[in-house]
C-alpha cells in the first residue's frame, strides 16, 4: 500500500499565541467550503489514536466564518513527539472529513521566525511551534537542552549570520562542502566513506574544501581523525559561518541534520535551509521503507541530487518522489566500494538488525516493553532452541540495535555467551556486514549490502500489516524480497538450520536476480558521485523558486 499525505485545509490565519502552555489559534475560513466541528492536537505517527481537544468558539460575519481555539496543555501528560492541529470538518453536503490545519500566513510565519517562542514545562520538557515549508500548525514536545534552547544561542545564531554576510563574497569563494551523517554524531554510512575518498583520492586543491561535520566529543569521531585538518567541530562559530557559505550540503540524511535536532524556528535555521543544495546520499536502497513523503520534491526536504543504485530504483524517485531524470544520479552507493565477503566457516556469525518503527520513536519505556517488536525479538533470544543451534553449529548471534532503540539495548539483555549486543555506534556496521554469514532482517536496507556480497538474507516480518499501514514498503515483501520471507519463530529456526547446512550458500533463484537489482559492483561508487557533484553547476535555491 502506497501511502499519502493526510488531507489539508488552509485556512486564513489570524492569531497564534502560546504562554506557559496556553495555546491560542484564531483563524478564519470561508463558510461555503464547510463547518470545523471539532479541532484537536494528534499526535504523529503513533500506533494508538492520541489526540486532546481545543475549547473552539466560532462567529459568522457575512460568507466568514471566525474561529479561536483554546487548549492548556498543562492538563494532559504529552508524549515526546510532534503534534498536528487537526481539524473535522462538516461540508454543506452533511459529509465530514478530518484534516490538518494548514495556512500559516507568512506574516505570522515570519514573526514566529523573528521571535521564537516557546513554554518550558515544570518537568523540563520544551513546548513549541515547529514552523515546517507547507505552513502547516504542528507542535513540538521535547526536553529542554539548556546548551541550545535560550536567548544567549540565538545571539550566537545572528552573531554569525553577522560575520558571514559582511565578508560574504570571501567567504563564498572557498566553494565549501560539508559533509556529514545523522545529526553530525555519526561517522560509519556512505557520507564517511565518501569523505574517505575525498581524503585519499582528491589531489590537495581539490580536497581543501571539503570538510566533515561531527561533534569530536562522540566515539565516531575517531573514523575521521585522521583527516582532522578537514573535520570541523558540530555547532562551533566557525562551523556556523562555514554552513551560511557552504556551496553543497552531503549527507545521508535530510538538511535538517546540520544542525541542533529539533531546534525551535530561527532566522538562520530558516536562512540556511532555504539557501543550501542536498546532495542525498541515503542510507540504502529504497525499496523496504516508503519515504517519498519526508524526501518529496514539492516537499521541505527536496534534494538537489538523489544518490541511486540501478535503474529499478531510479524509477521508484521518478514515480512516487516526483524528482526529474537528470535529478536522480545513478551512481551507486559510497560504502559498497569497501565492502568484500570475509564471513568464515571457521567463526560462523548470525547478524540479527531490525530496523525501527515510527510509532515506537518516542514510546515509554513502558509502551515499549509491550509492543510487538519487544515481545518478538525477546522471543527469539529467549528461545532455547536459538542456543542449541548456535551452540550445535559453533556460531555467535549479533544482535545489532536500531540507532533509534540504543537506549532500550538493556531491555534486550539475555545472559547467554553465544549471544552478544550491539548498540549503533559501538562497532563499525560495515564490519559486521562484511563478517556475518547470514543477515535476519524485518524490512531494513542493510539487506542489500548482504545481498550484494551474495549471501544469505532471511526476512522476519511479523508485523508486516502494521507496516504496511503506518510506514509501507514500495516492493511486494512477499513476492519481491531476495531471501527466505517467514513469520514465525519456527519458520525462521527452519530457514536458519536450512541455510547452516548449505553452508550459507543463497539460492539459484536469488543469484539471478542481482544483475538487475545491483548492476555497479565495481568499487567505483564514490568516484561517480564527486563527478556528479563536481559538474551539477546547480542554479541558486531562489532561482529555481522564481522559475517554477
Amino acid at each position: 500500500m502506497i501511502q499519502t499525505a493526510p488531507r489539508e485545509i488552509k485556512v486564513h490565519t489570524k492569531k497564534f499565541s502560546l504562554k506557559r502552555g496556553r495555546i491560542t489559534i484564531g483563524f478564519s475560513w470561508e463558510k461555503e467550503k464547510g463547518v470545523v466541528r471539532q479541532m484537536c492536537l494528534k499526535q504523529r505517527n503513533a500506533r494508538m489514536d492520541v489526540r486532546y481537544p481545543f475549547e473552539l468558539k466560532k462567529k459568522e460575519k457575512g460568507q466568514q466564518l471566525f474561529y479561536q481555539a483554546v487548549i492548556d496543555l498543562n492538563q494532559y501528560e504529552l508524549e515526546i513527539a510532534f503534534w498536528d492541529v487537526m481539524v473535522e470538518v462538516e461540508e454543506a453536503e452533511g459529509e465530514t472529513y478530518e484534516a490538518i490545519l494548514g495556512g500559516l500566513s507568512n506574516r505570522l510565519k515570519i514573526w514566529l521566525i523573528l521571535f521564537p517562542r516557546w513554554t518550558k514545562t515544570k518537568d523540563g520538557h520544551l513546548i513549541y511551534p515547529f514552523v515546517n515549508g507547507a505552513r502547516q500548525f504542528t507542535i513540538q514536545y521535547r526536553k529542554y537542552d539548556k546548551k541550545y534552547d535560550s536567548y544567549a544561542f540565538i545571539a550566537k545564531e545572528y552573531l554569525a549570520l553577522l560575520c558571514y554576510f559582511i565578508l560574504k563574497p570571501y567567504w563564498d569563494n572557498k566553494k565549501i562542502w560539508l559533509i556529514c551523517e545523522k545529526f553530525c554524531t555519526m561517522a560509519q554510512d556512505n557520507a564517511m566513506f565518501f569523505f574517505q575518498y575525498c581524503m585519499e583520492q582528491l589531489p590537495e586543491k581539490e580536497k581543501k574544501h571539503i570538510l566533515y561535520v561531527i561533534d569530536k566529543k562522540v566515539p565516531e569521531y575517531h573514523a575521521v581523525e585522521k583527516y582532522d585538518t578537514n573535520v570541523i567541530q558540530f555547532m562551533s562559530f566557525k562551523y556556523m559561518i562555514y554552513l551560511c557559505a557552504a556551496e553543497y550540503l552531503i549527507s545521508t540524511d535530510a538538511i535538517r541534520h546540520f544542525y541542533i535536532w529539533d531546534s525551535p524556528n530561527s532566522v538562520y535555521k530558516v536562512l540556511y535551509q532555504a539557501r543550501k543544495h542536498l546532495i542525498f546520499l541515503q542510507h540504502g536502497v529504497m525499496g523496504f521503507k516508503q519515504c517519498h513523503r519526508t524526501y518529496h520534491k514539492a516537499g521541505g526536504n527536496r534534494v538537489a541530487r538523489f544518490v541511486v543504485s540501478s535503474e529499478y530504483e531510479r524509477t521508484i524517485i521518478q514515480e512516487y518522489f516526483g524528482y526529474d531524470r537528470e535529478e536522480i544520479i545513478l551512481t551507486g552507493l559510497a560504502r559498497w566500494d569497501v565492502l568484500e565477503n570475509r564471513a568464515s566457516l571457521e567463526k560462523k556469525e548470525i547478524l540479527i538488525m531490525p530496523t525501527w518503527r515510527s510509532w515506537l520513536e518516542y514510546a515509554s519505556e513502558e509502551l515499549f516493553r509491550k509492543s510487538d517488536y519487544y515481545q518478538n525479538y525477546v522471543s527469539i533470544l529467549q528461545d532455547e532452541r536459538l542456543q542449541k543451534l548456535l551452540e550445535k553449529h559453533d556460531m555467535v548471534l549479533n544482535f545489532y540495535i536500531h540507532p533509534k532503540f540504543r537506549d532500550y539495548i538493556s531491555e534486550f539483555a539475555v545472559k547467554k555467551e553465544r549471544i552478544h549486543f550491539i548498540a549503533f555506534g559501538q562497532q563499525p556496521l560495515n564490519e559486521l556486514l562484511m563478517s556475518c554469514n547470514l543477515l535476519i532482517t524485518d524490512y531494513s536496507s542493510v539487506s542489500w549490502d548482504v545481498y550484494y556480497q551474495e549471501k544469505p538474507v532471511i526476512f522476519y516480518p511479523f508485523d508486516l500489516e502494521t507496516y504496511e499501514c503506518v510506514q509501507g514498503s514500495y516492493m511486494d515483501l512477499e513476492k519481491d524480497a531476495f531471501g527466505d520471507v517467514v513469520h514465525s519463530k519456527e519458520e525462521l529456526f527452519a530457514s536458519l538450520e536450512k541455510y547452516v547446512a548449505r553452508d550459507f550458500k543463497e539460492e539459484e533463484r536469488q543469484k539471478e536476480r542481482r544483475e538487475y537489482l545491483l548492476p555497479l559492483r565495481d568499487h567505483k561508487n564514490s568516484e561517480r558521485i564527486y563527478q556528479e557533484i563536481k559538474s551539477a553547476k546547480l542554479k541558486s535555491k531562489l532561482k529555481q523558486r522564481l522559475e517554477r
